[in-house]
């Protein structure tokens, strides 16, 4: 008997312009314009990863990891949601995210003392709150806390002392 191998199918992967912009935050955290940036920034280390003409599309690659470390999601539904199996995308969550590391700096800015007041100001015009140097959106991260004072990193509104 003979065997035929058949390729195997999959839903169509994501497609930022097909999305609305409103859609593409809540999904991303990130709009439109930063998202296309990204995606040219990371493609050279993304498609030196591609060793064949089907696997995954820059765009598809970073629109998964975004999704996937925006929703704080397993990563069978963000890989489902992407058009792919999960171990498709494991495989993929690794390579994408040693590429977004490279290029961290680009995106990531901590505060310099000198800027404090600066931005102290600027939320207190905002929303005439004092000593406010920052804001978060609610997203809860996955975080190892350092062994020494370590409930110092529990989430909890136990005052710190």
């Amino acid at each position: 008997m003979m065997r035929w191998w058949h390729p195997p199918v999959y839903r169509p992967l994501v497609d930022l312009s097909t999305m609305e912009e409103r859609h593409i935050i809540i999904t991303y955290r990130l709009d439109r314009a930063t998202i296309q940036e990204l995606c040219a920034q990371l493609e050279p280390d993304l498609m030196s990863a591609i060793r064949h003409p089907t696997e995954i599309p820059p765009l598809v690659q970073v629109l998964s990891v975004l999704h996937f470390l925006a929703s704080g999601s397993f990563q069978t539904t963000v890989a489902m949601a992407s058009g792919m199996p999960q171990p498709m995308f494991s495989n993929m969550l690794s390579r994408a995210l040693s590429a977004l590391l490279k290029h961290m700096h680009s995106y990531i800015v901590f505060l310099q003392v000198e800027d404090l007041p600066t931005v102290k100001g600027y939320f207190y015009a905002l929303g005439h709150i004092r000593n406010i140097i920052g804001a978060i959106d609610g997203t809860h991260v996955a975080f190892v806390p350092p062994r020494r004072n370590e409930q110092m990193y529990r989430n909890g509104k136990a005052t710190i002392q």
